[in-house]
């Protein structure tokens, strides 16, 4: 019914739509922090096994019992009225709230990152945190 050449075009074209689809499907996006290093999120995303909630984050290192871990502090905002005799007026309160911890590997940097950074793959329908740089901090951090 159709030649060879044919076949064979459809064939290369077939496995060609499927890498494309392929690598779209793991495209690595680097999310960076605001000028007060918070990071935004828009869709749930995971870290080894924590799942943020859309929102926004201020990311910390710490180490408990030798181990690595990131932190993440959902920043909550709020408008508060003041009153006092000298000003008044609205000003905005913020909290940092923890979301939850993840285990992570370190990787030392040859100089310090310039600002906090979150790369992160999507695959299978879900988005994953791969590494995290924080502002400041000789190292990547790697989930």
């Amino acid at each position: 019914m159709f030649s060879k050449t044919v076949k064979a075009f459809l064939a290369v074209l077939g496995c060609g739509l499927f890498w494309a689809v392929c690598a779209e499907a793991q495209q690595t996006i680097a999310i960076e922090s605001t000028d007060h290093n918070e990071i935004t999120f828009t869709q749930p995303i995971h870290a080894g096994t924590l799942v943020l909630q859309p929102g926004t984050y201020v990311l910390q290192h710490h180490i408990s019992k030798g181990k690595d871990f990131i932190r993440f502090m959902r920043v909550e905002k709020s408008e508060k009225l003041r009153l006092t005799r000298a000003y008044t007026g609205w000003y905005t309160d913020t909290d940092l709230i923890k979301a939850g911890e993840a285990n992570c590997r370190v990787e030392r940097l040859r100089s310090k990152t310039e600002g906090t950074k979150v790369m992160v793959i999507s695959e299978d329908g879900r988005t994953r945190i791969t590494q995290v740089m924080i502002k400041g901090k000789r190292a990547k951090y790697v989930f």
